[in-house]
């Protein structure tokens, strides 16, 4: 995985099902620090072990693409969650994260019809899914066309990203790192006092958005769009201080992913379309 999260609990789960339907043996590994050296590290270990596949959710897709050649030259290698598009992956399994990202723009229309400013949180911006799902947002609020496979072209992280009547204050990236996730946050809700709304990219930003907004005072004073199923945000959806959050399927990520595993390491028909996306609703 690309880091230790509560997330890949579920995509874990899914693993486990798999591993006893097909007769396999998965081994399911979580960076401590979701560090690009710990995710090449496992890598290294399990093709010296003699693994017959692996699947991977990129933390670094740019950097990691020449190492991830050669371990595809050596077994089968799929992405799922994060891709590294640029690499000799089989497949890339999940949702379209651009996609995604234009359904979080829709959901940012419809908490500020009139316009407003807002925050973005995410770990890193090195990572595929990250870049595409705020590309997404940007995409989506300055009303460009869909584009249903994005080209990769990202609008550069900085502040001030005026988005039609929204404007991007800032992208706060931290690393990874869950505290500082929490201060990234409780800076923004300081240095911003008119913020109108934050969004968290992955399943660990926005509890940390709701933790430094309590914390300030401000639940319920800004509007606060999440990614991913943790529970805090499915209490704030209830509680009314969440406006929504947009959902993955990790269960189906884990299941599905060693299920087009197997197959590819049979050499059987994987059900892989030309575009190599294999679409976990």
């Amino acid at each position: 995985t690309n880091g230790p999260y509560t997330f890949w609990t579920f995509a874990h789960a899914g693993c486990l099902v798999a591993e006893k339907e097909l007769g396999v043996k998965v081994e399911f590994l979580r960076p401590p620090n979701a560090q690009l050296e710990e995710q090449k590290r496992f890598i290294e270990t399990m093709l010296a072990k003699g693994v017959d596949g692996i699947a991977i959710s990129v933390i670094d897709p740019d950097n990691m693409t020449p190492f991830l050649n050669e371990a595809a030259a050596k077994v089968p290698i799929v992405m799922f969650d994060s891709d590294a598009p640029k690499s000799n992956r089989a497949a890339y399994l999940g949702i379209s994260n651009y996609a995604a990202g234009r359904m979080a723009g829709k959901a940012i229309k419809e908490q500020l019809p009139d316009g407003g400013k807002f925050i973005i949180a995410v770990g890193r911006l090195d990572a595929q899914n990250a870049v595409e799902r705020r590309q997404g947002i940007i995409d989506e609020l300055q009303g460009k066309p869909y584009a249903d496979q994005y080209p990769g072209q990202m609008t550069p992280a900085g502040p001030n990203i005026q988005c039609g009547k929204w404007l991007l204050l800032d992208t706060r990236t931290d690393g990874g790192d869950e505290s500082h996730a929490k201060a990234n946050a409780e800076d923004a809700l300081v240095k911003y006092p008119d913020l109108n709304l934050m969004i968290g990219l992955w399943s660990y930003s926005t509890p940390a958005i709701i933790t430094a907004a309590k914390d300030a005072g401000k639940l319920g004073k800004i509007k606060i769009i999440a990614f991913d199923e943790e529970d805090v945000v499915l209490q704030g959806i209830k509680d009314g201080f969440v406006a929504g959050t947009i959902v993955q399927n990790p269960y189906e990520y884990g299941r599905t992913t060693v299920e087009v595993l197997v197959k590819l390491i049979k050499k059987e028909d994987a059900g892989i379309p030309a575009n190599k996306l294999v679409d976990v609703p």
